[in-house]
């Protein structure tokens, strides 16, 4: 019998646009070695790996600001601790630049 789901959430408006907030959350969901099940949004990436779920929302506020929420929920603790934190994490301090 599965154990209650966990889960973890972390909020931050960041100085990045939609657009990169996109990019770099698929970029990081594909190194992680998380499999999406839906196609990329315009605002949500929904992907999963063994035993976490992961949704990152990007919500545009201004051509150079952008709400970020990392949702993670798992059977285990550990995990949806990890995953939250670590997305966050990876979108905040992100050095990637959108090429025209």
């Amino acid at each position: 019998m599965a154990g209650r789901p966990y889960l973890y959430h972390y909020a931050a408006a960041l100085a990045k646009s939609h657009k990169l907030c996109l990019a770099i959350t698929r970029k990081e969901l594909h190194t992680a070695d998380f499999e999406s099940s839906s196609k990329a949004s315009a605002w949500e990436q929904f992907a999963f790996n063994a035993d976490t779920l992961v949704l990152v929302t990007c919500v545009p506020l201004s051509s150079n600001k952008t709400y970020v929420h990392v949702l993670a929920t798992s059977n285990g603790n550990a995990a949806a601790k990890k995953w939250a934190a670590h997305f966050m994490t990876k979108i905040k301090n992100s050095k990637m630049v959108m090429i025209d």
